[in-house]
């Protein structure tokens, strides 16, 4: 796929939205730190398919430029999330969250926020403890700076999932408040997990670029046992999933879904 294709697509993502007449759940998607919205279009489907309402965040600072996404910060990310969850609180009865990666963490920092009417909570390749592999620093280069990157390069699975547009190195040196943003967000996170009190779905990719083991253990050592459901996904990155682990995934999501 082409830059300047892949930036236009950025820039047009927009907050989802599925109401559905009757449903008194919502599931609500929350990405991570360079994704966007369109990131769980599938998933939000599968949700609307179930019978629930579906809506997907987009973040302040993102779906737009480099520039924009350096002056958004965490606290903005927070509050971004609770002034969404507590208006649909006054429309539904209860909320399923659904993050990936950065967007875990800020489900469960918002859940326990204000737990009122949240019922499940679903995390996908959570970062509470990162381990930086060299495949992860050449995607980001590649997404950085290449012109053109194809479908079958590791590289463009990243490209997909990102909702902030490529821009110049004095720009991605700016950045470097929100990645620290990151580690504060994964800090706070650490620290609340042993107070979850709702059942909790944790995918891990077990290829995964980003996210160490380590985060495994902590949700093993942390959230009470009656509450936490680990799944492996054994051939999967942080941002590619192969084939059965997409099965696996959309099999397991759908059942806790429904059990919630």
């Amino acid at each position: 796929m082409k830059k300047r294709e892949t930036n236009e697509q950025m820039e047009r993502q927009q907050p989802c939205y599925y109401p559905r007449e009757g449903a008194s759940t919502i599931v609500v998607f929350i990405h991570g730190i360079v994704e966007g919205s369109d990131q769980f279009l599938g998933l939000m489907k599968r949700s609307f398919e179930l019978g629930f309402a579906a809506s997907s965040l987009l973040l302040p600072g993102h779906g737009g430029t480099g520039e924009e996404f350096a002056r958004s910060s965490r606290q903005q990310w927070l509050e971004y999330v609770n002034a969404e969850i507590a208006r649909y609180k006054k429309n539904y009865n209860s909320i399923i969250l659904v993050g990936h990666s950065m967007g875990s963490l800020l489900s469960f920092l918002t859940y326990m926020e204000s737990p009122e009417q949240i019922i499940g909570i679903v995390a996908i390749d959570t970062p509470l403890y990162v381990r930086v592999k060299g495949r992860a620093l050449r995607n980001n280069l590649k997404v950085g700076f290449c012109k053109e990157i194809p479908e079958s390069d590791p590289a463009h699975a990243l490209l997909e999932a990102s909702s902030v547009a490529p821009c110049s190195i004095l720009t991605y040196l700016s950045w470097v408040p929100r990645m620290i943003d990151l580690f504060c967000l994964m800090k706070k996170t650490r620290e609340v997990l042993p107070q979850v009190s709702i059942p909790t779905l944790v995918f891990h990719a077990d290829d995964d670029e980003l996210v160490s083991a380590s985060s495994v253990k902590c949700f093993e050592r942390t959230i009470p046992e009656k509450y936490l459901q680990l799944v492996h996904l054994k051939e999967s990155t942080h941002f590619f999933y192969g084939n059965a682990d997409w099965d696996l995934l959309y099999y397991t999501f759908s059942h806790f879904l429904q059990s919630c």
